[in-house]
């Protein structure tokens, strides 16, 4: 019986230290989302998403090696797109708003898509580089693919005259192709740097009232700064 409540006890703990992970992640994303992305969106950076989902990718690199968990990359997305309401919450834009909706998806797709992807290939992506770039260029095809048939046929954005492009094909072969490249560099080097970080995190899950109160000034300190900078323009 006492070996049992252990592994209950346990059970426990392990949840929910990946739940705290799926949020300081998430947070962390949304954070540069609303900083750096809102930066690029204003000075009109070319090929900004691209950018910016590659930084998403490599932040959920660094997730998967540490806790080696597929299942939790969606819910890092989903952080990651609640940072988009913000706009919203502070700055009265309507919560449906193409402009909130459509990059808000983009992020929870981007995060399916590895999530699927890193079920079939995680153990790969650990031992061959190649097969970390490869793993990256097919969840920019896949996410890019499932964004442009939502925001064409979901939100009916003008998505092609925004673009100055024609077809869904035109920007699968174009901004699909651009943000392939991105993926397949940065998702493999999260993973890298997430290899190197496994053992310092491990060290700190070991101190749990350390690892509570890290966890929660870096949740904070990300939400804070991004309403900072919602309210500033970015």
């Amino acid at each position: 019986m006492t070996k049992d409540n252990k592994n209950r006890y346990g059970s426990r703990q392990g949840l929910v230290q990946l739940i705290i992970a799926v949020l300081v992640f998430g947070s962390i994303w949304g954070f540069l989302e609303a900083t750096l992305g809102g930066f690029l969106n204003l000075i009109i950076f070319p090929n900004k998403g691209a950018i910016m989902g590659g930084i998403g990718m490599a932040i959920m690199g660094i997730a998967l090696a540490i806790y080696r968990k597929p299942a939790m990359l969606p819910g890092i997305g989903i952080v990651a797109a609640s940072f988009k309401w913000l706009n919203a919450w502070l700055l009265f834009v309507p919560p449906s708003a193409v402009q909130i909706i459509n990059p808000a998806m983009a992020i929870i797709l981007e995060s399916v898509a590895c999530s699927l992807v890193a079920v079939f290939l995680m153990n790969r992506i650990s031992r061959n580089l190649f097969v970390g770039t490869g793993a990256g260029v097919l969840v920019g095809l896949i996410s890019a693919i499932a964004y442009v048939y939502f925001a064409v046929y979901v939100t009916h954005s003008p998505i092609f005259e925004r673009l100055g492009i024609k077809s869904i094909g035109e920007f699968i072969t174009g901004n699909g192709i651009v943000q392939a490249v991105f993926f397949g560099v940065f998702l493999p080097l999260g993973y890298l740097v997430g290899e190197k970080l496994a053992a310092a995190i491990s060290s700190v899950l070991v101190r749990r009232p350390l690892y509570y109160a890290a966890s929660a000034a870096i949740i904070c300190f990300c939400w804070g700064i991004s309403v900072v900078a919602v309210m500033a323009g970015l």
